[in-house]
C-alpha cells in the first residue's frame, strides 16, 4: 500500500489524498483552497484527473467546497462517493448558486449540479471495495453535516482518515464508542489539524451556545443571527433557543429547504432534527419561511410585522442587501441584538481569510460574537489517539502547522509529508 497526499501537508483547506495498492486508488477529498491562502498549483493526478480511472474512485468526507469543489476537474467516469444527506444539502447549495447574476460563477455551479447527479451515496459502515481496496466510512461529527471518517482496508494494513472532526458537537458523544467498535488495530492514521495552533479555539460546546443563545432570546426581542447555512446543527440550535425563548424563528426559503432535508431524512433518530413547520398549530416559538420576490429585500409585511414585533423573533441574516433594510429598521431599537455566529478570522484583516464585503456589512452595526469550531481541539485529537494507539504512526494534515504535532504529542510517532511524497506504508 502506498499513500501520497498531494496537497494538504501543510496547509487547511484543498487536501487530496491518495491510497493506491495493487493498480487501485482511491482518493479522499478534492476541494478548493480556502479564501485568502497562498495558491498553491495541484499538479495533474493520474488516476484521478487524467489517466486510466477504471481502477479509481474519489470519496468525499463532506460537502464545504474546500473538500469537495474541484469535483468537476475530475475524469468525468470516475466513480465519485458521498453521504446521502449531505449529498442532497449540497445539491441544494449549487443548485441555488448556479442562478447567482453573475455569469462566470453561476457556470460553474451549473456544471457542479450537472456532476452531482453522477455522484454515489453510502450509509454508515457501508464496506466499499474498489478493486483490493476496501472503504468504511464512519459517521463523525463536524460544522457540515453528515460527515465522515473513513478506514482504508488493503495489503493487511489499516488506515483512518478522520476528515474534518469535533468532539463537542451534538452528535459527539458518539465519537469514542465508534472508533472503540470499529477503528480497532490501526496502522496509521491521517488525522486533521485545524486547530493544533488555537489553543483556545473551544471554548464552548454546542449544547452550551445552544443555552448562551437562548439566554440571549429571553433578554432582548429582536434577534438577528449571521450564520453558515450549512452549519446545519447551529441553525438546529437557534431554532429549539427561539423556542425555548418563546421568540418565533424566521428564515429564508434557501434555508427552509436545507432544515427540511435534513429533519426528513434524521428525524426519527431525535427530536433535535423535529421542525414544526405548521405555523397554524404552534402558538408560540413559530416558524416563518420568508420568501423573497426576484431580487426584492426582505420585508415583515401585512399581519406578520405586527405578529412579530409583539412575540419577538430569531431571524437568520446573510451579509447581502436583502437583508439591509430589515437590519437597519430593528437595529436602532434597544431590544435589537446582532449576532455573529461564524469564525471571527473573516473579519480580521489581519487573517489571510479576511472577508472585505463581510467586513463592511457589520461596520454599522455593535455585534456579538457567538461561535464554537467545527474542528477538534488539542484535547479531543490526544483522547482519539490514545484510544486509537496507531501501530506505526501519525500522518498530520489540514494544517499550518504538522511539526506542532511532534511538539505536542511526543509520545506517538509522528510521520511528517510534503505535498507530492509517494509513502510506502510497509
Amino acid at each position: 500500500m502506498k499513500l501520497t497526499i498531494h496537497r494538504g501537508t501543510n496547509q487547511i483547506g484543498g487536501c487530496v489524498t491518495e491510497i493506491e495498492s495493487g493498480g487501485y486508488r482511491i482518493f479522499i477529498d478534492f476541494g478548493e483552497q480556502l479564501p485568502g491562502m497562498e495558491n498553491k498549483e495541484l499538479k495533474p493526478i493520474d488516476g484521478l484527473t487524467y489517466g486510466d480511472v477504471s481502477k479509481s474512485a474519489l470519496f468525499i468526507t463532506h460537502y464545504h467546497g474546500d473538500h469537495i469543489g474541484k469535483i468537476c476537474d475530475t475524469i468525468a467516469d470516475i466513480p465519485i462517493y458521498v453521504g446521502k444527506t449531505a449529498l442532497e444539502i449540497f445539491n441544494c447549495l449549487e443548485s441555488r448558486l448556479s442562478h447567482i447574476p453573475n455569469p462566470n460563477e453561476s457556470e460553474k455551479h451549473k456544471r457542479i449540479v450537472n456532476r452531482i447527479k453522477t455522484i454515489n451515496t453510502f450509509e454508515q459502515l457501508q464496506k466499499i471495495r474498489i478493486g483490493k481496496i476496501t472503504v468504511t466510512p464512519l459517521f463523525i461529527d463536524h460544522s457540515a453535516f453528515d460527515a465522515y471518517m473513513f478506514i482504508v482496508e488493503a495489503d493487511n494494513k489499516r488506515i483512518l482518515h478522520t476528515g474534518d472532526f469535533r468532539g463537542h458537537g451534538f452528535r459527539s458523544k458518539g465519537l469514542i464508542p465508534t472508533l472503540k467498535s470499529y477503528a480497532k488495530n490501526i496502522d496509521y492514521i491521517i488525522s486533521e489539524g485545524s486547530n493544533i495552533q488555537r489553543p483556545n479555539a473551544t471554548i464552548k460546546t454546542e449544547q452550551e451556545l445552544q443555552k448562551d443563545f437562548e439566554l440571549q432570546f429571553r433578554k432582548n426581542k429582536y434577534n438577528f443571527v449571521l450564520v453558515s447555512t450549512t452549519n446545519i446543527d447551529r441553525i438546529f440550535a437557534l431554532y429549539h433557543a427561539s423556542k425555548n425563548a418563546k421568540r418565533c424563528f424566521v428564515c429564508d426559503n434557501y434555508q427552509t429547504k436545507i432544515l427540511k432535508i435534513v429533519s426528513q431524512n434524521h428525524k426519527q433518530y431525535t427530536p433535535f432534527y423535529d421542525i414544526d413547520y405548521d405555523q397554524t398549530t404552534n402558538p408560540i416559538g413559530r416558524f416563518f419561511d420568508l420568501k423573497r420576490q426576484r431580487q426584492n429585500p426582505f420585508s415583515f409585511k401585512g399581519n406578520l410585522k405586527p405578529f412579530l414585533e409583539k412575540r419577538g423573533f430569531c431571524m437568520l441574516v446573510r451579509s447581502t442587501d436583502a437583508f439591509k433594510p430589515l437590519i437597519d429598521e430593528y437595529a436602532k431599537s434597544d431590544e435589537t441584538k446582532i449576532f455573529y455566529s461564524m469564525w471571527d478570522g473573516y473579519l480580521d484583516n489581519k487573517k489571510p481569510a479576511f472577508n472585505e464585503s463581510l467586513y463592511k456589512f457589520f461596520e454599522p452595526y455593535k455585534i456579538e460574537y457567538k461561535h464554537t469550531s467545527g474542528h477538534a481541539d488539542v484535547e479531543t485529537l490526544k483522547m482519539v489517539f490514545e484510544i486509537i494507539k496507531p501501530k506505526y504512526g501519525i500522518i498530520p494534515i489540514h494544517t499550518e502547522a504538522p511539526n506542532k504535532f511532534k511538539e505536542i504529542f511526543h509520545d506517538q510517532a509522528i510521520i511528517s509529508l510534503h505535498d507530492g511524497d509517494v509513502f510506502n506504508c510497509n
